[in-house]
């Protein structure tokens, strides 16, 4: 009798996948790294990107929203802590949210459509370099990642540099924000089924300006741009937008276009968040 599993749907025309459901956190790492594996939660990212590629994998581990901390969010001393398996728009409607980072709640409205907000989950997006990277690369989040070698809490920025392929992201702690200004800006498609083309945001802490960046180009902490605004004196002179796109092009954002929009999106920005007008 053959393996249906290895049998091509008709209508797909692809293998069937097999869901490998953990018990525990610690389960689910160990199958990802045994299998070589990705894991899978609200599966809104997997869908459009190995449609493109056309490359399905044979397993998939999936993550489990009731397992302690990976769901909800609270404030302690840390500040906001938010479970990664936390959907996109529960997270809009939370009151936690409107009270730390206001923007934020209406900006998680032009994610995508309802449907996948109701499935995507903040964790994936942040993990793949979604609409929210940005921001949290902007307020120096904290995350809470698990692996074979146990739990560990470091930056974001360093993460994304050094981690694992095993890695599961528990959650994460953005810093108590709360009177900071904060704009965002989305270029790109409310309702597509992709990537939006680039995320842009500008935050000021109450001392300091902080820029970042994602979408087609990769995320992007836009440290250039940023030490011009608070200390034009260790710059050579010249307007920031050209700073931008030299930063910009120096890591990889090759569309001319997409810079000018996003030189023009910065300009904006500035206005709202540093400048207060």
């Amino acid at each position: 009798m053959s393996d249906p599993l290895s049998e091509l749907n008709p209508v797909t025309e692809r293998r069937a996948i097999r869901v490998l459901r953990p018990d525990s956190p610690s389960e689910a790492v160990s199958l990802a790294r045994r299998f070589k594996v990705p894991y899978m939660a609200g599966g809104t990212w997997l869908q459009p990107t190995h449609e493109r590629d056309q490359c399905w994998p044979e397993k998939l581990v999936a993550l489990n929203a009731a397992w302690p901390a990976f769901r909800g969010l609270e404030d302690d001393s840390r500040g906001l802590t938010v479970g990664a398996l936390t959907s996109l728009s529960e997270m809009a409607r939370h009151p936690l949210v409107r009270e730390y980072l206001p923007p934020l709640a209406l900006f998680l409205n032009r994610v995508a459509g309802p449907g996948v907000r109701a499935l995507g989950t903040v964790g994936g997006n942040l993990a793949v370099g979604g609409d929210l990277s940005a921001l949290a690369m902007a307020l120096d989040v904290r995350v809470d990642v698990l692996n074979r070698t146990g739990e560990r809490t470091l930056p974001l920025s360093r993460w994304l540099r050094e981690r694992a392929s095993d890695d599961l992201l528990r959650g994460f702690t953005i810093p108590d924000c709360r009177g900071w200004r904060i704009s965002l800006e989305k270029l790109g498609y409310r309702e597509r089924f992709s990537p939006t083309r680039a995320t842009l945001v500008c935050v000021h802490d109450g001392d300091r300006v902080r820029l970042a960046v994602c979408g087609e180009g990769g995320l992007l902490r836009l440290v250039a741009p940023e030490t011009f605004v608070n200390d034009r004196a260790d710059l050579a002179s010249g307007d920031v937008g050209a700073v931008i796109d030299r930063e910009l092009a120096a890591h990889g954002w090759q569309d001319a276009h997409l810079r000018m929009a996003l030189r023009r999106m910065t300009t904006g920005l500035l206005s709202e968040v540093a400048l207060g007008t």
